[in-house]
């Protein structure tokens, strides 16, 4: 099936969009390295900590790093602005509250370099979008491939994995804003209202809510593993969900925002739905392709990526490949619903499977780590069937409703 009939009226320099990937394979790269070089306990460790942190910076930043993007360019300083005041009074805020508690013999174990790099992960997203907004695609990439770049040349001095983390970023943000300030300083124009502000944060905070529920998700699983096993199973788990996840982690990072161009351009409901199917199958091809290569050599390839010996088998990558594929199919659907005002139901699902991972997470008591994996996979299907009941409804409803109003038109 040729790309044309794929993505409907797409321009063929839309293309260039591909060079999103280059991120997103160097951070895959530096994953396996730094699993390789220290081992599943350190990966393990700096996974939790990088999922924890980038949770947070989600709350911190309060979506305005999408809004960037989503409203016109004449909105872009105003939206900035609003975000930096947000980020840096929640970080405050957080980390005050964190010292309090502290002082009083509370949250002793708590890492507080985990609000620091929340703080620095959500100035650094909502920076970098500004050369996304201007169109400057090459700078966006270069800046984007900083933080993976630096985090390799910390583990290599062997700080911690949470060290090498926040100097990661906090490097990364020092080259970003000093990029800002030669070729985009007209964007800091920081006078604000602060009744505006507060306006607006309320306004965010569904976007913001249901980013948290979608990405926390993730984030538990880890944790579950960590807590019912060690940071040795959440290295072997995050390192395996990467690498089975990696071709449709790539068609989302290559094609999802040519997918989401289309949609914006259909009026008709329906239509939006037809463009989203036609991602879907595509979709569907890759998971089968990777699933064969994985059933018959998977072992094999995460032998060799990880630099580790039968740790998981063929049919345990073959539930996490599932597991991902239906994963990153609800996240990719999040997005048309959102185009479509249905945002209320897919927002209980969300919510429904977080729920039973919490329920795991505090009162799970399971033994084999390939128990859990199957766990997650049915808690995941459950979860799947209803979105994909919720698909088919709407997509009929919607036909239906058009094929009323054509007769009219």
């Amino acid at each position: 099936m040729k790309l044309k009939s794929i993505f409907i009226n797409l321009k063929v320099s839309e293309l260039e969009k591909i060079i999103f990937a280059l991120p997103f394979f160097l951070i895959f790269i530096v994953n396996l390295y730094i699993t390789r070089r220290h081992g599943f306990i350190y990966a393990g460790e700096l996974a939790i900590f990088a999922g924890l942190s980038s949770f947070i910076a989600i709350i911190f930043s309060m979506r305005w790093d999408v809004e960037i993007l989503v409203k016109d360019e004449n909105s872009l300083v105003k939206s900035l602005s609003s975000g930096v005041y947000v980020v840096v009074s929640l970080s405050i805020l957080s980390s005050s509250i964190c010292y309090l508690l502290k002082s009083f013999g509370l949250f002793l174990d708590f890492n507080i370099y985990l609000i620091y790099s929340a703080a620095l992960i959500a100035l650094y997203e909502l920076h970098i979008n500004i050369f996304l907004k201007k169109g400057n695609l090459l700078s966006f990439v270069f800046l984007r491939i900083l933080p993976p770049f630096f985090l390799v040349l910390f583990t290599l001095v062997n700080l911690s994995p949470g060290s090498s983390w926040f100097f990661s970023y906090l490097l990364s943000l020092v080259f970003l804003l000093c990029s800002i300030y030669i070729y985009h300083k007209k964007v800091w124009n920081f006078s604000f209202s602060l009744v505006n502000i507060f306006q607006k944060f309320r306004t965010m905070i569904v976007p913001t809510s249901s980013a948290v529920i979608a990405n926390s998700i993730s984030i538990i699983w880890l944790l579950s593993i960590a807590n019912q096993f060690s940071s040795y199973e959440a290295g072997v788990w995050i390192n395996a969900y990467r690498i089975a996840s990696l071709p449709i982690a790539f068609c989302g990072a290559t094609m999802m925002p040519l997918v989401l161009v289309a949609i914006g351009n259909k009026v008709v409901y329906h239509e939006k739905f037809n463009i989203m199917l036609k991602f879907t199958y595509l979709i569907s091809i890759v998971f089968l392709i990777t699933g064969i290569c994985l059933y018959t050599n998977g072992q094999a390839v995460f032998n060799y990526l990880t630099n580790s010996n039968g740790l998981i088998g063929n049919g345990a990558l073959l539930v996490i490949l599932a597991i991902a594929a239906m994963q990153y199919s609800m996240q990719y659907w999040k997005e048309i619903f959102q185009s479509v005002n249905r945002t209320s139901v897919v927002l209980i699902i969300l919510s429904i499977e977080l729920f039973l991972i919490l329920l795991i997470y505090f009162f799970g008591d399971i033994r084999l780590f390939n128990d859990f994996i199957n766990l997650i996979f049915s808690i995941t299907g459950l979860c799947f069937c209803l979105f994909f009941i919720l698909i088919v409804t709407s997509y009929t409803r919607f036909k239906q409703l058009n094929s009323l109003e054509s007769p009219e038109d």
